[in-house]
Parts: structure tokens; C-alpha cells; sequence
């Protein structure tokens, strides 16, 4: 085990101000597997902690196909044991959606690892980490994190750790721990029978929170857009952040009642939408651009500009 490791991480939402993250225990999943890793449609919520043995497998597989994709140093020979074991090493949020796949490598000490990660990004790619560690006795450890892009409904987090250190005789040891967060498919739809009405805020600073709200009743048009775009957003896998704001709420009231059936609201960081309804509640991933998009259409000039804005923290 390494003593004082250092670890430089950065920011993995464009445009998020510094916070420091704290891993809480969040998987939202639903075990009804398809043939390949599980879906299901409901138009109201559903909140298990258990995943299928299909499930597991289907993200174990695709972590390994992931790795199989990456690019690994010149010189670089797969050992089934190193000199000295490395342990795994990556940034994936915890919780039972959560695969890891490793292969360790002996390659010339003379290969910059570090630059070769940084030379071999493709598209979509970004460095998330650099850190180093030490204990006594033992050589120095190093490390490089890189965030992938995985296309993919099952996926919230996908990245890869390239972890080295130096073996007795001199040559170069290389840790690849690459882990993906796979959960089954959830379509949340929202109800359109109602009046659905978004909240925006015109200023969302972190000393003052949430603020300037502005409220519209959405058209029966503009509330079925918005219930595709919710159908599209993946399950969120969890996680916290010491300081956030608030960016989007939606409520759906019943037309003769005014009940409100169907809560919505959207945070900055971790970035996810928290749904509730008939007291069952769900998380999904709030970094969908096309959702950003049509939620800026909603409001007019001058109005709600702070959750306008958010369209600069979305993913894809």
C-alpha cells in the first residue's frame, strides 16, 4: 500500500466551479435484464439495489472490450504477475454498477509513460489525473487518468488509469485499470396530462445559491419534447458534491387539482436530475446537451440565464 500519494485531479465538468467531491453509495438500477443488460419503461419511477448476474456480465464484458481498444506503450510485455503488485487504481464512483478490468505489463524503463498517454488521446479523450505515491522500501508509483468516451446508454463513467513503478531489476512496471459504471436502461416518462411548468433561475453563484426564478407553463407540444428528452437520459451513478446549485425544476400538476403528480430538479454537480413521484424517486444524468438545448428554448431573452448557461456544462 502506498503512503502520502498525491493525486492532481481535474475538473471533469467544463465550466463547474471547484468542489470536493465526496463518493456516496447511489445506484439506481432495475432488474428486469433484456438479452443483453437490462431495460425497462415506466412512467413513474422505480428504485431497486440489486443487479442481475447478466447485468454484471454485460459490463464486465464491455470493460474488457474497452481495454482491449486502448493503446499500450512500445516495449510493453502483458506479465500475469509484476515484481512488485500494483494495486487497482481508478476514479470510478463506487457501488455495484462498478467494473474494473487490469492488465500489467513489464516494458524498458526508458519509455515515458506519461507522454505517451498524452500523444495517444483520441477523440473525445481527456487526461482527469495525474498522481504519484510512496512508502517505505519501494519505489515510487505514478499515475495518469484519462476520461473515454463510451457511447453507450448503459455507461455513466468510463475511464482508465495508466499506474507505474519501477521494478528491482530495473526494468519498468505498467498497471492499466480501465472501469466503466453499467446499469441497466431506465426510460423515466415524464406525464404530459397536466401542466407542466419549468423553473429557471437568472443567477446561480455559490455564496447565494439558487436565485431570480422564472417560471413557464410549457405547451402541450414543448412538454412532449421535454418528456423524449427525459426518456433519453441514462441512470445516474451516483456521487455528491460539498457545494452546488441548483440549475432546473419541473413540476406537473394535475389539470382539475393542481396537484402537483411529478417533481423534477437539476443540479449542477454531480449533475443529476432528481425525479419523485407517487414518493419514489430516481436519479438520472443531467449532462445530455440536446436537453440544455431545448430547455434555453423555453425561456425568453433575459430570463432564466443562468440555467440557460448550463448548456456549457453538458457532455454529449
Amino acid at each position: 500500500m502506498n503512503i502520502g500519494r498525491i493525486v492532481v485531479r481535474l475538473g471533469r465538468r467544463k465550466g463547474s466551479p471547484l468542489v470536493a467531491a465526496i463518493t456516496l453509495l447511489a445506484v439506481i438500477a432495475v432488474a428486469t435484464p433484456n438479452a443483453f443488460a437490462g431495460s425497462t419503461s415506466t412512467t413513474l419511477p422505480v428504485t431497486t439495489t440489486t443487479l442481475s448476474s447478466r447485468t454484471i456480465a454485460a459490463g464486465k464484458a464491455y470493460a474488457i472490450q474497452r481495454l482491449d481498444q486502448q493503446p499500450v506503450p512500445p516495449g510493453a510485455r502483458i506479465v500475469h504477475h509484476l515484481p512488485t503488485p500494483l494495486a487497482e487504481n481508478g476514479e470510478g464512483p463506487s457501488g455495484e454498477g462498478l467494473r474494473d478490468v487490469a492488465r500489467e505489463y513489464l516494458l524498458p524503463s526508458s519509455v515515458n509513460v506519461d507522454a505517451f498517454v498524452r500523444a495517444h488521446l483520441r477523440k473525445g479523450e481527456a487526461v482527469n489525473e495525474t498522481g504519484s505515491g510512496s512508502a517505505p522500501n519501494a519505489y515510487p508509483t505514478y499515475n495518469i487518468g484519462v476520461t473515454l468516451r463510451c457511447v453507450s446508454r448503459h455507461v455513466t463513467y468510463c475511464g482508465l488509469v495508466y499506474q507505474t513503478t519501477l521494478a528491482s531489476d530495473g526494468q519498468q512496471e505498467l498497471r492499466m485499470d480501465l472501469q466503466v459504471y453499467w446499469l441497466p436502461v431506465v426510460i423515466v416518462k415524464m406525464p404530459t396530462n397536466g401542466v407542466v411548468s419549468v423553473t429557471g433561475y437568472g443567477d446561480d453563484s455559490l455564496p447565494r445559491g439558487s436565485s431570480d426564478p422564472f417560471t413557464v407553463a410549457l405547451s402541450h407540444s414543448q412538454a412532449v419534447a421535454l418528456r423524449l428528452d427525459i426518456s433519453k437520459l441514462k441512470d445516474a451513478s451516483g456521487g455528491g458534491c460539498m457545494e452546488d446549485v441548483q440549475l432546473l425544476t419541473i413540476s406537473v400538476a394535475s389539470s382539475s387539482s393542481k396537484t402537483v403528480v411529478w417533481h423534477a430538479s437539476a443540479d449542477e454537480c454531480p449533475g443529476v436530475i432528481t425525479i419523485v413521484a407517487k414518493s419514489k424517486s430516481i436519479q438520472l444524468d443531467d449532462h445530455s446537451c440536446a436537453l440544455w438545448q431545448l430547455v434555453r428554448s423555453f425561456f425568453p431573452a433575459g430570463k432564466a440565464d443562468a440555467t440557460k448557461g448550463a448548456i456549457g456544462f453538458c457532455g454529449e
